[in-house]
Parts: structure tokens; sequence; C-alpha cells
């Protein structure tokens, strides 16, 4: 049996998505190492070769990536990029327009690979179930979830309010942990008001590019109501008194 830390597991994976013919890649079975190799320059004879995954273990991937994408417009060009001849072209593309979905992409791909890797050496012989297993668990998918997009806002308008920031309150279906890609993310803003009026239209301004920076990211629609203190202490306002009676604070 071949010791399963001795290979490299990310360059296993490569070698199997590579599915250019002018190289053929090889597993020393005894120290784990993946080399390439041309028709020219054959490796030993006990070195395996490693076939490279088809096309359709390829899409399947990006057609299960696809479906978990939590930016809405993002998940929708993506559906379309996938659908007929051109698909890989157009997903890679696509993925361009969006930084966060695209760095998520390579996470997720890297973790099906690095899986696939393990699959081959089981399947080999090179390593037992039980090894495989443990790899296995070391790379899950990742999570494509938001559900850390209202703590990050939050922190955001922590930093450009500084003192005057009192409490971030989440509520709405994100607080109750209903919160979907269809669903805003509801935030009542309290800004300490002893000083000054609040003046909502004055702060959603001030907000806006925080705000938008975060629809961008992620495609989720932001909704804020900005307060002071003592209307959250006295609330006359029903959206108010719904938000403080389903608050999860966080800030």
């Amino acid at each position: 049996m071949l010791d399963p830390g001795r290979v490299d597991l990310a360059a296993l994976a490569d070698a199997l998505d590579d599915r250019s013919p002018e190289t053929h890649w090889y597993l020393d079975p005894v120290s784990g190492a993946v080399a390439g190799h041309s028709d020219d320059d054959k490796p030993p004879a006990d070195w395996l070769e490693i076939d490279s995954v088809t096309s359709r273990e390829s899409y399947r991937d990006m057609a299960d990536f696809t479906a978990g994408v939590q930016h809405r417009r993002a998940a929708s060009l993506l559906d379309r990029a996938i659908d007929g001849r051109g698909a890989f072209r157009r997903f890679k593309n696509t993925l361009f327009e969006f930084p966060e979905v695209r760095d998520q992409w390579y996470r997720f791909r890297d973790a099906r690979s690095r899986r696939r890797a393990v699959d081959w050496l089981a399947g080999t012989g090179l390593i037992t179930e039980a090894d495989a297993e443990q790899l296995r668990a070391r790379h899950p998918d990742p999570d494509p979830s938001n559900d850390d997009v209202p703590a990050a806002v939050a922190a955001d308008l922590a930093a450009l309010y500084g003192p005057r920031l009192r409490q971030v309150l989440l509520f709405g279906p994100w607080a109750s942990g209903e919160g979907t890609v269809e669903s805003a993310i509801d935030l009542l803003v309290v800004l300490d008001d002893h000083a000054t009026t609040i003046l909502p239209w004055e702060e959603l301004r001030a907000m806006d590019d925080v705000l938008w920076q975060h629809t961008e990211r992620t495609g989720l629609t932001i909704s804020v109501l900005p307060v002071g203190q003592h209307e959250l202490a006295r609330p006359g306002d029903p959206t108010v008194i719904r938000a403080r009676a389903e608050a999860v604070r966080l800030r």
C-alpha cells in the first residue's frame, strides 16, 4: 500500500484534469510521485498511467456549482452559459464578470478534483478505502451560503460611522434563518441621536457605497432602516416595532 501522505493530491488532480494529447501522466506506486511524459519519453514500466477524467464529469462540476450559486444574476447567467455546445468557454467567460463567484468556483473545483484524485488512488488499490474516506473528508464542497453577509455589512457600517453607530439589528427572513437569494437582508441601523436629528434619507446616502459593494458582490438586496436611539426606545413605526421583536443583534 502507498502511504497517502506521500501523494501530492493537487498534482494528481491536475493530471486527471489534463486532457491534452501531447502529455501522458503517470504515478510512481512506490514514491507517489506524479510526472508527465511524451510518447518518446516513457516512464519506468511499473508506473501507473493516469487516464484523464471525461468532459462529462467536468460538466457535472459546473452544473452542480451553478445550482448552488447564491448571487442571483451570476446564477442566472451561468445557468444559461452551460446550456448547449460551448458551455465550458461560456462558463469561464461568465465567471470573469463576477470575481467573488469565480473565487468560489476555484475552491469548489479544487475540492472536487482532489476527491476524484482520492477516488483514483482507491480505485487502483494503492490506498485503503479507510484512508480514502479520511482524505475525502478533508476536501468537502465549500459552503456557498451567504450567511456571513449581514455580519460583514454590519462591520463595514461600524467602520463608516464609528462611535455614532449604536446597534445593527437583523430582522426579517434572514434573522429567522429562512433567508434566501430571493429575500432581502433587513437591517435596522441605530445611530446616536443625542446631538443631531436622524434624517433617514441622508443616512441612506451616506451608506450607499457600503451597501452597493455588498449587493454587487453577492447579488443580494440589502434593505436598511436608519433610526435614532430614542425612536428605538419608543417606536411608533410598525417596521421598527417588528424589527425590535425579531431582532438579532449584529453589532
